[in-house]
């Protein structure tokens, strides 16, 4: 209840950030965690909007060999997800710096085996969802995935996802609103 109270808190000072009335629920996390596919053991699998922690719950449950870089815009977030996942490496921070957080860990674009994001694009301001794709490309090599949900499937029609192969996506319906989980692939760069 009190993830909850927070969350709803946010919503109301920060709407652009939160993008949702409520938090994720279970069943959209576990098609999330799902939709990574499998992992090398010691992959890292960078999450960006965790939030109140829905989504990284499902995915420290199911990836528990994949250290977990989370980067939260909202303050009030980072110190409850710092304390329930001790384990991940939880930044402050906003999703489009993504190179300059794998540095300040000792890690590189090597390293990562997924991106998986809640932040809700859609409502974000001016060019900041562009320069928030152009560093997930950064961070993520051929054939790697990035997992995006949102709640308006038809309005990304508008993103230019370059670099990246769309593949099928996923409709989770016993969410509140009910959610698209969208697969992308990293593809290989042009040969010019």
């Amino acid at each position: 209840m009190k993830k909850t109270l927070l969350f709803l808190g946010q919503t109301a000072r920060r709407w652009r950030t939160m993008g949702a009335i409520a938090p994720s629920g279970g069943p959209l996390a576990r098609t999330i965690a799902r939709k990574v596919g499998d992992l090398a053991d010691g992959q890292v699998i960078i999450e960006l909007g965790p939030g109140t922690g829905v989504i990284t719950r499902a995915l420290v449950e199911r990836f528990p060999r994949n250290p977990i870089l989370a980067v939260e815009v909202n303050e009030p977030f980072v110190a409850p997800l710092r304390k329930e996942f001790p384990a991940a490496m939880i930044v402050q921070g906003c999703a489009s710096q993504l190179e300059a957080y794998l540095a300040q860990h000792g890690l590189t674009p090597d390293d990562v085996g997924v991106v998986v994001s809640g932040v809700p694009l859609l409502s974000l301001p001016s060019d900041l969802p562009q320069r928030i794709l152009t560093s997930v490309a950064s961070v993520l090599r051929p054939g790697r995935p990035y997992i995006q949900f949102t709640y308006s499937e038809r309005a990304w029609r508008r993103f230019h996802v370059g670099g990246f192969e769309r593949l099928p996506s996923k409709r989770v319906w016993v969410n509140l609103p009910p959610a698209f989980v969208l697969h992308f692939v990293r593809s290989e760069p042009s040969s010019s």
